[in-house]
Order: C-alpha cells, then sequence, then structure tokens
C-alpha cells in the first residue's frame, strides 16, 4: 500500500527570462523541507521527479538534508510530472504576455498587481481549459489531464510493494490530482492552485481498491519562526 508524497519545488524564479530554476530562497525551502522530514526519520522507497530543472534542484537540495544524495538513489524521471506550459497559455491569451517581461510590464502598470495579475491568469486558465481553442496551444487543457494521470497510474502500477515514494513536480500536477480526488469541480481548479505552497506535501495512498488524499498541502515545516519562507509561486 504506497503512499506517494507529492512535494512541490521551492520557489522557481518569477520574472526572469530563465523562469525554470530556483531562486535562493527556493533552494532555502528545499533545504528546510529535507531537516524537517529527517526529523521524521522519513525514507523514501522510490524518488520520481519530473524532468525541470527546479524539479531536480529542489530533490537534490531536500535530500540533502536527509542524508543521501539524489545521484545515489537512483531516481527515476518522468515528464509527466512537468509543469503546463503557462508562458503559452498567456501569450494565446494575449500576445503581449509571450514574455516575461510583457507580464512585468501589465502587472507593474497595474493598481493593484497581485490582484491584477491573479485575475488575469485565471481568465488565460479559463481560456485554456474551456476546450475550445485546442489547437492554439502547445499542450491542450485535455491533453495535460491525461498525462499526468497517467504518470500517477504508472506509480502505481510499477511500486506496489513500496511504502514512500517521494515525487517532486509542480503546482499544477497536485492540483490537478488533488481537485480528482476530492471531487472538487474543474473550474475550480485555480482556487486550489493558487493555495499550494513551495516545497509543500500533498500525501496520496493507494489500497489497491481505493486511491485517497490523506494529507493535502502539509506546510507545518513552514510555520511559527518559519513563516518567513512560505511563498506560493
Amino acid at each position: 500500500m504506497p503512499s506517494i508524497y507529492l512535494i512541490r519545488h521551492g520557489q522557481a524564479s518569477f520574472g526572469q527570462a530563465d523562469y525554470d530554476q530556483l531562486s535562493e530562497l527556493g533552494k532555502q525551502q528545499a533545504l528546510h523541507l529535507g531537516k524537517a522530514l529527517n526529523k521524521r526519520e522519513m525514507v523514501f522507497d522510490v524518488v520520481i521527479l519530473g524532468s525541470m530543472f527546479r524539479h531536480k534542484q529542489t530533490a537534490e537540495n531536500c535530500l540533502k538534508e536527509m542524508g543521501c544524495a539524489l545521484d545515489d538513489i537512483n531516481p527515476s524521471y518522468n515528464s509527466g510530472w512537468n509543469e503546463y506550459d503557462h508562458q503559452d497559455i498567456l501569450a494565446q491569451f494575449r500576445p503581449e504576455f509571450a514574455s516575461a517581461a510583457g507580464v512585468e510590464k501589465f502587472i507593474a502598470a497595474q493598481k493593484n498587481p497581485k490582484q491584477a495579475f491573479e485575475k488575469m491568469f485565471n481568465d488565460a486558465v479559463n481560456r485554456w481549459m474551456d476546450g475550445q481553442h485546442d489547437s492554439d496551444y502547445v499542450e491542450s487543457w485535455e491533453i495535460f489531464k491525461a498525462r499526468v494521470q497517467e504518470a500517477f497510474g504508472d506509480i502505481v502500477q510499477q511500486n506496489r510493494d513500496a511504502k514512500h515514494i517521494a515525487v517532486f513536480t509542480s503546482g499544477g500536477p497536485i492540483s490537478l490530482l488533488s481537485q480528482y480526488y476530492l471531487g472538487v469541480p474543474e473550474q475550480n481548479l485555480m482556487q486550489l492552485n493558487w493555495t499550494i505552497v513551495n516545497c509543500g506535501i500533498t500525501k496520496i495512498v493507494s489500497t489497491g481498491s481505493r486511491t485517497f488524499i490523506a494529507t493535502l498541502n502539509e506546510h507545518v515545516h513552514f510555520e511559527a519562526e518559519n513563516k518567513s519562507m512560505l511563498t506560493y509561486k
């Protein structure tokens, strides 16, 4: 009966030309998560990563604090755990959002930048999800759903004897699987997505007869004196 720990990557470099790397805070978040898991005497039988650089950086820093090196544990890589292409989703919504600089320019001109960005991004994702513009995108919503569900199914099928499986991934796949197993309507996916914290843990248990969410977005390791490390992007 495997327990699958979906671990969101640390804070990425939002607004930079290369978003797919951890910020300095993101690296510290991953190290801190590893320390917390080490205190719990957590040992992962299987480690799986998406193929994005921020997934690898998070795993390396987290596992280092758990007393092991990533390359020594023979991890598996599966691009099915990668995030949706947010830049493509934004670009198809408004061409000026095709670059990080275009998004930054838009945000800087708003009276309430955070609120304006969230609304703009939600609108862009809703267009992506509505199924009327699938040919516009590098990856449609339905294809994204299918590849994340396939990646999760592969874990369950291939690791029936494992007890603790770590998956270093992104907020989108975590939100999708949480939405599905909690029975949350698809149109509310982004409300869930916005709450997934960097280096938070969502635990899914598969018994063979059923699969369920045991913990959602656990981040007690970023509370109290560590609350300054809590981020959502």
